[in-house]
């Protein structure tokens, strides 16, 4: 396990560094069209880091990196580590009013971003300045309007930071330096079998935990080359099927079902097709099996350990919760349950490995500690066979799964709760009919302040996912007696 934070080689991006260097794989940008060699891409990370550094980056800074998939996600992150600074990754479509809270809350002095047409963008900079990388992709780095931006706490030199929605509360940090994100390479590697002649697709985003592992740590350490979109849709997935001798293809469930009803194609060649981010449905595995000829994969991990378990190809459709034994390197158990009509060998899930983070890092600078004797609580209800497999049993908080990504209720109710005339709200998990979860919030608000305002409202704080899809205007929120939310009197 990891040493202690002062002075700790593991807290070094060195590992990462140095895997970067070796690189060899291709890094295709579908979207830009633009297709970077080993050496190219060297070449122009190695100047975007000159280009920092001359441009105010110094060591222990934070920069908040909003950047789509693609070869510029990959060098910023790069750039800024080889700077000794830290990234914080977040999704690209994180609206400015939500980027400057990730900026106030954990000291992040700028932000790297590409351009965009969001007219509050400009509100939240100081100043910003465009750079080019590798001649066609554009770069914004901006200085963001914080104020002190003096990091609270601990100083981090070249620590990968990672929101994370925790089990309770606001999202912290997570941080896992460059060993433990090599470490989790390597767990996929040994596990499966991953070297530089695979190809993958990169289609989660690759600043959540899943595309940062699949996507970037794992080519960085094998060699495997990578062809990356910003925007999933089946057309361009075939696409680059038939343009790209591709092997690797990680999904979530929810894309699963919409490749299986756009017509199919064959995708058989592909030696792993993985389902992360929610338990894969049977009929979901059943239907994109027939209609494709491949076999969906489910792949379990969470932002704090990084990957936990992967499914055996073998383990075809035999799924719904089914996430396979743990990979090569980590070790699980159960705590288990004593909740009355919980199964005897029923639990919460604990997972240790060398890949697990350090430490959170909460809003006011201090370092939270996440482990128990070296253990993870992942909050995840589970059962763990006799042959080690683990098979999950649902969630043991109110986070919400919205396909893949996860939402911590407080959050959203924090920023609609600063909508002028709203007096209390409530954000709970709903359900589509296929099973699927979706947020949805109760508002008891003063007269004249509408679902449309509150929708535009959430528009402005908080990245596409986050916002309510569904939104009830109630007189009061259900109360017990002792002045607890009854959820099941939500509408």
């Amino acid at each position: 396990m990891f040493g202690t934070l002062t002075g700790s080689d593991l807290l070094s991006p060195a590992p990462i560094l140095d895997a970067a260097q070796r690189y060899r794989g291709t890094i295709v940008d579908l979207d830009a069209s633009c297709v970077l060699g080993p050496d190219e891409f060297a070449k122009a990370r190695e100047a975007l880091a000159r280009w920092l550094a001359g441009n105010g980056l110094s060591a222990g800074d934070r920069v908040i990196v909003a950047i789509a998939n693609g070869p510029l996600f990959i060098a910023t992150l790069l750039a800024i580590l080889a700077c000794d600074a830290s990234p914080l990754v977040v999704h690209s479509k994180t609206p400015p009013a939500e980027l400057l809270r990730y900026a106030r809350r954990f000291g992040a002095r700028f932000l790297a971003g590409e351009p965009e047409d969001e007219p509050g963008r400009a509100e939240i900079e100081t100043t910003s300045t465009r750079v080019t990388f590798a001649d066609v992709l554009p770069l914004d780095w901006s200085t963001l309007s914080v104020g002190d931006h003096t990091p609270r706490g601990p100083e981090l030199r070249g620590v990968p930071l990672h929101p994370t929605s925790g089990s309770t509360g606001l999202p912290k940090i997570a941080l896992r330096p460059g060993y433990a994100a090599l470490e989790e390479a390597r767990h996929y590697a040994e596990t499966m079998t991953i070297n530089a002649d695979d190809v993958v697709l990169a289609i989660p985003p690759m600043s959540h935990a899943y595309g940062y592992g699949m996507s970037v740590m794992v080519p960085l350490l094998t060699g495997a080359s990578i062809v990356s979109m910003r925007r999933f849709s089946p057309k361009a997935v075939q696409r680059a099927l038939l343009a790209h001798r591709l092997t690797i293809l990680p999904m979530v469930p929810a894309m699963l079902d919409v490749m299986s009803f756009s017509g199919g194609v064959d995708m058989r060649r592909l030696r792993w097709v993985l389902a992360a981010g929610a338990i894969l449905p049977r009929r979901s595995a059943k239907q994109f099996h027939r209609q494709t000829g491949a076999v969906a994969t489910p792949l379990y991990g969470t932002t704090e350990t990084g990957g936990i378990s992967v499914a055996t190809a073998a383990a075809g459709q035999d799924v719904d919760g089914r996430v396979g034994p743990p990979m090569t390197g980590v070790e699980v158990t159960v705590r288990l349950s004593d909740e009355p009509g919980h199964a005897s060998d029923l639990g919460r899930l604990l997972v240790r490995s060398s890949s697990q983070m350090k430490s959170y890092l909460d809003e006011r600078g201090e370092l939270s500690p996440a482990l128990s004797d070296g253990w993870f609580d992942t909050g995840d209800l589970a059962q763990i066979a006799d042959d080690g497999t683990i098979h999950l049993r649902g969630r043991g908080s109110e986070v919400i799964n919205v396909s893949g990504l996860k939402v911590v209720p407080c959050e959203v109710e924090e920023a609609i709760a600063t909508l002028p005339g709203v007096l209390e709200v409530k954000v709970y998990a709903g359900q589509h009919r296929a099973g699927s979860q979706m947020v949805k919030a109760a508002v008891s608000a003063e007269r004249g302040v509408s679902v449309s305002d509150i929708r535009a409202h959430c528009e402005e704080q908080l990245v596409y996912y986050k916002r309510p899809q569904v939104v009830n205007l109630v007189d009061a929120l259900p109360r017990n007696p002792a002045g607890k939310i009854i959820r099941d009197q939500l509408p």
